[in-house]
């Protein structure tokens, strides 16, 4: 069982070696959405996105044997990994050690739109058709990874997805 601490700064650590996800209580089932965390310290597979709300056993992002069941979507490294299955796509940065990211759901637009920001810069991606109610995850990799929660704001308008490339428009299926 994976072993977590919350600080009263809203940082979260890993405290052991069982790679996890934490699941945030806020439930996004209309709006346009940004949920912002900075990694603090940030080695491997630590990552952050989207489950769908209905998920009830929360699988690690990159389990390919529960795909069936695996409802998330979640960046990290340079992949977005969507229920289960990476797909790299070959312009986006990694996430590193002091970068602030942004996981970004617009429930207004037709159809849904996912999508991440990396120190405030658009990641060339989006991720398309995913559920109407939804959660923002974090995942941790390596004991001692850490992830500080910075906010959680609606928006007025989603990120500009004019520029990015049909063939990283990645279904959610």
């Amino acid at each position: 069982m994976a072993s977590i601490s919350l600080t009263q700064n809203s940082i979260i650590k890993l405290k052991n070696n069982d790679n996890t996800m934490v699941a945030f209580d806020q439930l996004i089932s209309s709006g346009i959405w940004k949920f912002t965390a900075k990694g603090n310290i940030i080695r491997n597979a630590a990552g952050i996105g989207i489950i769908d709300a209905r998920q009830i056993e929360i699988p690690h992002p990159f389990n390919i044997r529960s795909s069936n069941n695996n409802n998330s979507i979640c960046y990290f490294g340079e992949t977005v990994w969507i229920k289960g299955i990476g797909k790299i796509c070959s312009d986006s940065e990694e996430i590193k050690s002091g970068d602030e990211v942004s996981a970004i759901v617009d429930l207004e637009s037709y159809p849904h739109a996912f999508n991440i920001k990396i120190n405030n810069e658009i990641q060339p991606f989006t991720v398309i058709s995913f559920p109407d109610r939804v959660k923002f995850i974090l995942t941790f990799g390596t004991m001692n990874d850490e992830w500080e929660f910075i906010s959680l704001k609606e928006l007025d308008k989603g990120p500009d997805l004019s520029r990015i490339e049909e063939r990283w428009r990645f279904k959610y299926e």
